[in-house]
């Protein structure tokens, strides 16, 4: 008998870790249809709505992001610059050399987003030697509004609600993780 509980313990495990990669798949298909807009578009939103009716901010986000997505190196930089910044870290040009680019391609990719008001360079306060890049306002109005349309993508992909499926899937194995363990312990006392 107690065989037999083992044996349908085992059977049930194997049918709910398939569910749990079911789950997963259904959330990398939604998470990949949410992003795709972007890759294949450039996220370039001509709608000037989207803008707050700024037409001179529309176009510049438009070059911006032909800029961005021209080469590999630009995004990296770019997206590297943002992460810095969000994450209230310095970032200087020596760590953005870490990034597998070349010094002159460095050096190039910031000088251009500097002339295009995108980012910003200061001397560092505490070490004089190291400069530190620093996305501008306008920048930062570029970022928000990536925000905003990734956002509206994984809601109209409802990548949300797949998501929220694999976190209460997992939520409900830890309780029946400890409900399991708690019976076996009593019946082998």
């Amino acid at each position: 008998m107690l065989y037999l509980k083992y044996l349908l313990v085992y059977y049930i495990k194997i049918i709910m870790n398939n569910y749990r990669k079911f789950l997963e798949q259904d959330y990398a298909e939604k998470l990949a249809k949410s992003e795709s807009m972007e890759y294949y578009n450039g996220f370039i939103n001509k709608d000037i709505n989207f803008y707050n009716n700024d037409k001179e901010l529309m176009l510049k986000h438009q070059r911006f992001i032909k800029y961005i997505y021209s080469t590999f190196p630009k995004y990296v930089v770019h997206r590297n610059i943002i992460i810095y910044y969000y994450k209230s870290k310095k970032c200087s040009i020596t760590i953005l050399n870490k990034l597998a680019i070349s010094r002159t391609s460095l050096k190039r990719i910031i000088n251009d987003s500097i002339e295009e008001g995108w980012l910003e360079s200061r001397v560092d306060s505490t070490n004089k030697r190291q400069v530190l890049i620093y996305p501008t306002k306008l920048r930062l109005k570029f970022w928000l509004l990536y925000c905003r349309n990734k956002l509206n993508s994984e809601i109209k992909h409802k990548v949300d609600k797949a998501r929220n499926k694999i976190i209460e899937y997992d939520e409900i194995e830890k309780i029946k993780q400890k409900f399991n363990t708690n019976i076996i312990d009593k019946e082998i006392i």
